[in-house]
């Protein structure tokens, strides 16, 4: 996930682009095997993780965490049958890694802003 998302952030393409990369992305795992609540989370929060290390190494845009954070998110919701049902376990996660990065006291207020709007999804 970080390399795909790197190279993208390397190429420069615009993020609605990022967005809809992340979302296949996500689609593609759910879509590879069999997943359950822990996977589903568990790939929203490398998802996110990704994002995260990309704009503080490559000083990519605050919004690309956004972008994947609501792209995973998306792709969990919309691909309905069980894997919606575990939107909330997926939120969480994904609430869990941007508090991580607001505890780390970079960008804090940031994360926690986007961590906020995670309700509102």
């Amino acid at each position: 996930m970080v390399e795909e998302l790197a190279g993208l952030v390397r190429a420069g393409v615009p993020i609605r682009a990022v967005h809809l990369t992340v979302r296949e992305l996500f689609v593609a795992r759910i879509e590879r095997g069999p997943v359950g609540s822990r996977e589903v989370s568990e790939a929203v929060e490398a998802m996110v993780r990704a994002a995260s290390r990309l704009v503080r190494d490559l000083d990519a845009p605050d919004e690309l965490v956004e972008t994947v954070c609501r792209a995973a998110l998306e792709a969990v919701r919309g691909h309905g049958g069980e894997t919606a049902q575990w939107f909330p376990e997926a939120t969480s996660a994904a609430y869990v890694v941007l508090d991580e990065l607001a505890s780390e006291g970079v960008g804090d207020e940031r994360w926690r802003r986007v961590a906020r709007r995670l309700s509102q999804w």
